[in-house]
Order: C-alpha cells, then sequence, then structure tokens
C-alpha cells in the first residue's frame, strides 16, 4: 500500500524517496491499466488462472509451514541417523579425500623447536597442555584433530612453499616439517581416508540428520493432506464420485 509506504519514509532525502515510491507506484499502475487495454482477454484469463493458482499455492504453503512449525516433531534421536547410515553406508562413499590434522607453524628460531615437535607428535594430555602454554609463540597452530576437514581446507591450512604429495601410500599418524625461509611448519595427520572409502558417522552424521529430518517432513505433510481431504469428505464439505 503507497500510504503505508510513504508513513514509513523518514530523513533527510525523504521529499527524494517519498516522490520515487509515488513514481514507481504509478508507473505500475498505468502499465497493469495499459496491459488490461491491450493484452487479449484469453491471455487475461490465462494470466487470472495463473494468479489464482498462485495464490492458493503460496496460501497453502504458508500454511503447512506454520503446521510444521507447531506440530512436527523435530528431535531426531540417534539410533534413527545410526539405522540410516548402516543402511545406506554405501551411499555415502567419498568424492574427495577427509583428513584429521593439528599443526603448529613456528619461527625457525625457536628454541623449543625439539620438545614442540615431540609434545605435538605424542599429543597426550600433558604434552597439550605444554604446547597450549606456548600458543604465544606460534604464528599459527591447530590442535583440534578431532574433526575432520576436506581436501581443499587441509591444502589451505597448509603454510609451505611446496607442494604437498597425496601419493604418499600411508598418510596415517605421519609427522611431516617443512622448513619454509624464516619459518617451519610442523603437521601430524592424525587419520585420512580417501576417495571411495566409508566416511565415519560422525562425517555425515549432520547431512543424515537433514535426509531423515525432510523425509519426515515429507510423510507428515502426506499424512496431513490425506487428512484434511477424510475431514471434507467426512463433514459433506467434498464428495468423490467413482
Amino acid at each position: 500500500d503507497i500510504s503505508n509506504d510513504l508513513k514509513n519514509v523518514t530523513g533527510s532525502d525523504s521529499l527524494i524517496k517519498s516522490k520515487n515510491l509515488i513514481e514507481n507506484w504509478a508507473r505500475k499502475k498505468l502499465l497493469f491499466e495499459k496491459s488490461k487495454l491491450n493484452l487479449s482477454i484469453s491471455t487475461q484469463e490465462e494470466l487470472d488462472v495463473l494468479v489464482d493458482n498462485y495464490k492458493y499455492d503460496l496460501f497453502a504453503a504458508t500454511y503447512k509451514e506454520l503446521i510444521l512449525k507447531n506440530q512436527i516433531d523435530t528431535i531426531i534421536e540417534f539410533n534413527e541417523i545410526k539405522d540410516y547410515y548402516d543402511q545406506n553406508i554405501n551411499n555415502f562413499k567419498l568424492n574427495e579425500d577427509i583428513f584429521k590434522i593439528r599443526y603448529i607453524y613456528i619461527s625457525s628460531e625457536n628454541k623449543n623447536l625439539n620438545i614442540v615437535k615431540k609434545k605435538l607428535v605424542r599429543f597426550e594430555k600433558d604434552d597439550l597442555f605444554f604446547l597450549d602454554s606456548l600458543s604465544y609463540q606460534y604464528i599459527e597452530f591447530n590442535f583440534n584433530d578431532s574433526t575432520w576437514i576436506n581436501k581443499n581446507e587441509f591444502i589451505n591450512s597448509l603454510k609451505i612453499e611446496k607442494e604437498f604429495n597425496f601419493k604418499n601410500i600411508n598418510l596415517v599418524k605421519k609427522f611431516f616439517q617443512f622448513k619454509n625461509k624464516n619459518d617451519i611448519f610442523m603437521l601430524f595427520i592424525d587419520d585420512h581416508l580417501r576417495v571411495s572409502e566409508v566416511p565415519p558417522l560422525d562425517y555425515v552424521f549432520n547431512t543424515i540428520k537433514n535426509i531423515v529430518f525432510n523425509r519426515r517432513k515429507l510423510e507428515f505433510i502426506k499424512d496431513f493432506e490425506k487428512d484434511i481431504l477424510q475431514d471434507a469428505i467426512q463433514e459433506n464439505r467434498f464428495e468423490v464420485y467413482n
């Protein structure tokens, strides 16, 4: 509504904004009137059908979203996700390598290089505490080796001047050290899975959770629409002719 739009116009440039709103409103109205005069009756009837269909679809979709929001059970149990994973495990084969890594990017003149390397490889609780205590000395670091990352994320994590060799036969539980001009990049690959291997559940957990929920939504809407039809038949608001 143009009057409501004009009420919301404030500020030093309100006159310009008001003028633009009025001109846009007038342009739309004039174009609509011109179209009614120049389009054939059959074309206008076709457009009216499209508008009505869109209105029905828009109202129905909005209502279904409201019902979904208020009535569907949004809690996805772990067992549901695990069952789906077990039943469809071959559908989750990787299309790229994934990794679990930890690393430290540090100056080559740092006096703690040897002990830092040892702690990064062993990485027991006391080692992590020690490494954390020196974190102010690092250029960059990552100790979150419990999260899987894809190949692109892995490459972006590397602070090395040469290309990493992915053709290494086995990258699991391997330590790598790269010497740059003024710094050293220490990398430990805790785990690695290659293309076509099946990822662990935790890597696809959220994907499966969304799949299970979307299936639940489809079933809910299907039953909801069926119930609406049955209610209308019972209340004599709709009749099926055979």
